[in-house]
């Protein structure tokens, strides 16, 4: 459930469209403030106290109006330095919607006010602004180019807070692309740039996806500095800016939330509840509906930790309608999370009916998440075509000859590289198939031998039985000591009988399918080296197992339990053996065939393989398990280095 509810806080993270909540109180408010400036005299006194305004209601549905309002009084009064700052404030207007065709109106605006006005902050912060609305809409490529162009211009014009706002935008466009790493290195880069005069908006942007990249990639001792050097930084300008409050609050909110998924990592739950209620405590009408939503997610992540199943579900009821109005991709997974919580509630009815709810909403989900794809696909290839473009006209002077006779050495270069890959798949088929015909006869060979022994095997040790305790039975009075020593060996003929039925049984059921394999993902090396140290341990120092292999970890898919039980019956040996064995395992990767290729060299299984019936039903046993993953089983017990067995399993794509 953990993973669940991170993940719908990141896809929520990426492109938090605004749906603001209502006041009834907005308006009536707003047009007292207007009505306050317009009784102002028409000079700068009605500039400063729109300028104000403006910046201490950086929220909606306040922003635009004061920041429209500010604008075009700048405009009549003919202010430059106040029309440069008014269209500063809209644009980021746009860019707290990430609509880049609007943002990109006014920075265009500001581009012609920056020479006047002698800085070109404004312009850059906003130009690199529109580089994080295209990645919102997944327009990576030109989100980068974007971001690069700022950059340049700000290296240019010496703009330290227009540097830092492209680094920024170039992350966030590496982050949703998934390069963490390079997304990390930006940011940071961007994070030993600050001075004095950065923005505190920039710097606490920079230092929360700092914490956010840390804390996604399980690095929280990273993580805590910049996080606490977040928290340092609001207070302080909470503490400054008073009357500005609110325009932090999102920022407050993403840091207690982030406080809360770091305090759940650490274990530390009645300090994430504490978290939580001072997020919720900021949760007013002026809050991006975003972090309201990011709230109750992370809400939801600590009732899963606490098992307060009943509270997990209410809550997801109470959420799910905004998400399937306005987030539609994530909807699927919230309603799994659901159904989940459901199912370790122990209601598996209702969980059932949840998921045939989510069945039946699916198709109109997908239907408008396919048409919003399409959208942003015919976006990107409208830029993919304009650099095709620039791309041609550069390439234009190449001659038509050179070009076709690179691609005529192309061609065969891809025939002659096509045959020999058919060749060499054909001569793997040839021997695989010759292998597996030749392990198939010797399987036969061995079945047959056991069949006709397998009646001697069990008459053997069971007249042992029925004659001693025959024995037992007759009148004639036994000393005590006869009569221990044929009670021991009624006992170890039994226990010899039984061992032997048991795995002619268990052999059974697995050549008739009443016993199936259950496939699942392990890590062999740490499995092996698992088995290794049981063996050694149940060996009372009579084996020695030494693991040589090149492969540090690899994942395959096989029966973990019986996989383990083929390496037990490998490395040690019946409780009656007294000998003293050295077990070396070597393990290689086929990576042309695809195989994982096992020899076990010294194994007393393979010492005893025709000594013991048992064994040789083990033998039976391994092998079977080992044919059913697509692999190979191989015997040898007089070799130059000692008895062995090698055995490999199929590597799955």
């Amino acid at each position: 459930m953990k993973h669940i509810v991170i993940i719908l806080l990141c896809l929520l993270g990426i492109r938090p469209d605004m749906l603001y909540a209502e006041d009834t109180h907005a308006q009536q408010y707003q047009d007292s403030i207007l009505k306050v400036s317009q009784a102002m005299p028409n000079t700068l006194v009605r500039l400063t106290y729109l300028r104000d305004m403006a910046y201490r209601h950086q929220y909606a549905p306040y922003n635009k109006a004061f920041s429209t309002a500010l604008y075009e009084e700048a405009c009549a009064q003919e202010n430059v330095i106040y029309e440069n700052l008014g269209a500063y404030y809209l644009a980021s207007c746009y860019d707290k919607r990430h609509d880049p065709d609007s943002l990109t109106y006014w920075v265009d605006k500001l581009k012609g006010y920056a020479p006047e006005v002698g800085t070109y902050d404004y312009y850059l912060e906003q130009k690199a602004a529109i580089s994080r609305a295209l990645a919102s809409k997944r327009q990576i490529e030109k989100a980068v180019y974007v971001a690069k162009e700022a950059l340049e211009e700000s290296l240019k014009y010496h703009s330290n807070n227009g540097e830092i706002a492209s680094y920024n935008s170039l992350g966030c466009a590496y982050g949703v692309s998934s390069r963490v790493d390079e997304a990390l290195e930006v940011f940071l880069k961007a994070y030993q740039r600050f001075t004095p005069q950065t923005k505190v908006s920039l710097r606490v942007d920079i230092l929360s996806r700092i914490a956010q990249v840390y804390g996604n990639t399980g690095r929280d001792s990273l993580r805590i500095p910049y996080l606490q050097q977040m928290d340092e930084e609001l207070q302080e300008v909470v503490k400054r800016e008073p009357e500005a409050r609110k325009n932090w609050s999102n920022f407050e909110i993403d840091c207690q939330i982030k406080y809360v998924l770091l305090s759940m990592n650490k274990g530390e739950l009645h300090v994430a509840q504490e978290h939580i209620d001072k997020a919720k405590a900021l949760l007013e009408d002026h809050v991006d509906p975003v972090f309201w939503l990011n709230v109750q997610l992370v809400q939801l992540q600590y009732y899963a930790r606490t098992k307060e199943y009943d509270k997990s579900i209410a809550l997801v009821d109470e959420v799910t309608p905004i998400v399937l109005n306005h987030y539609v991709s994530t909807f699927a997974t919230l309603i799994n999370y659901k159904a989940s919580t459901q199912i370790n509630k122990g209601d598996i009815d209702g969980a059932i009916e949840t998921r045939r709810y989510l069945i039946r909403a699916q198709d109109s989900l997908d239907n408008a998440f396919s048409t919003n794809q399409l959208q942003q696909m015919k976006e990107i290839y409208h830029i993919d075509d304009l650099l095709m473009e620039k791309q041609k006209i550069k390439d234009i002077n190449y001659k038509r000859g050179f070009l076709f006779l690179v691609t005529l050495l192309v061609l065969v270069l891809i025939f002659y590289l096509y045959t020999r890959y058919l060749s060499q798949k054909i001569v793997t088929a040839e021997k695989i198939t010759a292998d597996a015909a030749m392990q198939a006869e010797a399987d036969n060979v061995t079945k047959d031998r056991l069949q006709s022994e397998i009646s001697h095997d069990i008459r053997t040790p069971l007249n042992v039985v029925v004659g001693f305790a025959e024995l037992l039975t007759e009148p004639k009075e036994l000393t005590a000591e006869a009569k221990m020593e044929y009670g021991k060996m009624i006992q170890e003929n039994a226990e010899n009988l039984l061992k032997y039925v048991n795995s002619i049984l268990e052999l059974s059921r697995l050549e008739s399918g009443k016993t199936q394999y259950m496939q699942e993902e392990c890590e062999v090396i740490a499995l092996c080296r698992k088995e290794i140290a049981t063996a050694i341990e149940s060996g009372n120092g009579h084996v020695a197992v030494r693991l040589k292999t090149d492969i540090e970890s690899l994942m395959i898919s096989t029966d973990k339990n019986w996989f383990s039980s083929l390496l037990t019956s490998l490395l040690v040996p019946v409780e009656s053996d007294e000998d003293s064995y050295n077990i070396v395992i070597r393990i290689k990767h086929d990576r042309e065939k695809n195989l994982l290729l096992f020899k076990v060299v010294g194994t007393p299984l393979a010492k005893v393989r025709f000594e013991n019936k048992t064994a040789l039903i083990r033998h039976e046993i391994n092998a079977h398990f080992i044919h059913a993953f697509g692999g190979i089983y191989k015997v040898q017990a007089d070799t130059a280095e000692g008895p062995w067995v090698s055995f490999s399993i199929q590597i799955k794509e």
